[in-house]
């Protein structure tokens, strides 16, 4: 489930440029305006989430950040920037600069997935959103990196599914499909809310997992990865006892650090 976006706290979107004129962008050496697979599985990735950070890209496609790492990073996301294909507010590239793809890499990736229909690019980010937008893309590439994962479907993906439009009034964050083809429905939660809509959200999704079209699918049950163990109590106190395909779990699980053991 979302954030809550109370129009009391809500911002206005943030608008993405292309980050020129920059001259220490433009004194980087010309970049070879062809694309290889991991190009394009960047753009499809960003695509999908709507939008990811440069550390998050740094991580996923070129390995832990680190001064090599970071240059690589650096070199593809400048070259895809100077093919119009990715977009950034931003002059400079940070860890903290946010990437979106173009309309144009989106035509580009629809001539290469013509099997499938794909989500349209942002045009701006809903700044509330953010933090929990990238915590998810974190928690996907953790899992992947972990090999949790065989697909996973994003919601701006599922957008793009009718049958789960129907199905859903709130889309959840992903549909995870695990290595033996079982598949879940993800929530990640980072703010409280009232009993009220948790327990709304559970007898939704016990209907849900009941229809026909789900268990074709494979889908068994349903994760909440919540960043507040307050939050992990409330949902857990409005699942109903016996109900065993809904979980929730601490989002800190899967990025604790091993203990270092004190030899002294």
């Amino acid at each position: 489930m979302k954030q809550n976006t109370n129009t009391s706290t809500q911002q206005k979107p943030q608008n993405f440029t292309r980050p020129y004129p920059n001259p220490a962008v433009e004194k980087t050496p010309p970049e070879s305006q062809s694309l290889n697979p991991k190009d394009l599985d960047i753009l499809q990735m960003v695509l999908e989430m709507g939008y990811l950070n440069m550390v998050q890209i740094t991580k996923k496609f070129f390995g832990l950040p680190s001064m090599v790492t970071e240059k690589a990073a650096g070199y593809t996301v400048r070259k895809l920037i100077r093919m119009e294909l990715l977009k950034t507010k931003d002059a400079e590239l940070s860890d903290n600069t946010l990437l979106m793809v173009t309309p144009k890499a989106r035509e580009l990736l629809g001539e290469k997935h013509t099997d499938k229909k794909l989500p349209e690019p942002l045009k701006s980010i809903f700044q509330p959103r953010v933090n929990h937008d990238l915590l998810l893309n974190d928690l996907r590439i953790r899992f992947e990196e972990l090999g949790f994962l065989n697909k996973w479907v994003s919601e701006k993906m599922m957008e793009e599914i009718p049958f789960f439009k129907r199905l859903f009034q709130d889309l959840p964050d992903a549909v995870c499909k695990k290595r033996n083809g079982k598949g879940y429905f993800l929530e990640l939660e980072v703010s409280m809310k009232s009993p009220k809509v948790y327990a709304e959200r559970v007898r939704e999704y016990l209907k849900i997992l009941e229809l026909e079209e789900i268990k074709d699918a494979e889908i068994e049950g349903v994760v909440f990865f919540c960043t507040d163990e307050k939050v992990k109590d409330k949902i857990k106190e409005q699942i109903p006892e016996g109900v065993k395909n809904i979980s929730v779990l601490m989002y800190s699980n899967y990025f604790q650090r091993p203990e270092v053991k004190n030899e002294n």
